[in-house]
């Protein structure tokens, strides 16, 4: 029964990234006819077409991993990770979110916690095999490893804003005082000194706090995740028995 409920789950994940990926195609059209439309410049309707293009290869790239690899993601980890990459992608740079609302960013920041924790799980299952259930069944080191994995990878993604910015002269560490978008002219002021480093330690420290948060969810909830972990595990291991990876 556990395992049928798993099944079914997957099955509705799976139609949801289906519908998610034709509305991405759909709005990333429409998008750029828009701006091309209402005489934006070249490098903005660039910019934002970019964004399209990178979250429909995010989308696609579960099944890369799955038919080249033989990695299987799971389900909920890639859902999760689409509904998290086309809050920034799509409708943070696309629609331009980052710059009409200020907490849009920070927002995304402290969902990143709980993105990360999910992928570190998965991560621990994919390197250590069968060996997993020994990190698993230790709720200190896991949810010390949730934290730090999250952690150390909001500080590798904050030296890839930076990198970026350098290299394309775009906005995303914020380091503008009169905009918050990723696109930025010529007549905007950048902050000076100690207010510079704002955005990228506030990422960092919103970073922290969601995975500290899942932590202790972890920490608490421990059994349950087990179970569950197990569960998943059966299923995937039930779907490799039968030739379907």
């Amino acid at each position: 029964m556990d395992l049928l409920r798993e099944k079914q789950r997957m099955e509705r994940l799976h139609k949801v990234n289906t519908v998610f990926f034709y509305v991405v195609v759909l709005l990333g059209t429409f998008n750029v006819v828009w701006l091309i439309a209402k005489g934006y410049r070249l490098d903005e309707i660039l910019f934002r077409g970019v964004q399209y293009v990178a979250m429909l290869i995010v989308m696609r790239l579960p099944k890369f991993l799955k038919f080249r690899l033989r990695i299987e993601v799971p389900l909920l980890l890639s859902t999760v990770i689409v509904v998290f990459c086309f809050s920034a992608l799509v409708l943070g740079d696309g629609l331009d979110l980052y710059g009409r609302f200020r907490w849009w960013d920070k927002l995304l920041h402290a969902e990143s916690g709980f993105v990360l924790s999910l992928a570190a799980l998965w991560i621990i299952h994919l390197l250590m095999a069968e060996n997993d259930k020994y990190i698993f069944f230790n709720k200190y080191f896991l949810s010390l490893f949730l934290i730090m994995f999250s952690l150390g990878f909001g500080a590798l993604w904050e030296i890839v804003e930076y990198s970026y910015d350098s290299i394309a002269g775009t906005n995303t560490q914020q380091f503008m005082a009169s905009t918050t978008g990723s696109i930025f002219t010529e007549q905007d002021v950048p902050l000076c000194g100690h207010a510079a480093l704002g955005d990228t330690m506030g990422d960092l420290i919103l970073d922290f706090a969601g995975a500290f948060l899942v932590s202790i969810y972890a920490f608490i909830r421990h059994d349950k995740i087990v179970e569950r972990y197990k569960n998943a595990s059966m299923f995937y291991n039930e779907i490799v028995d039968e030739g379907k990876v």
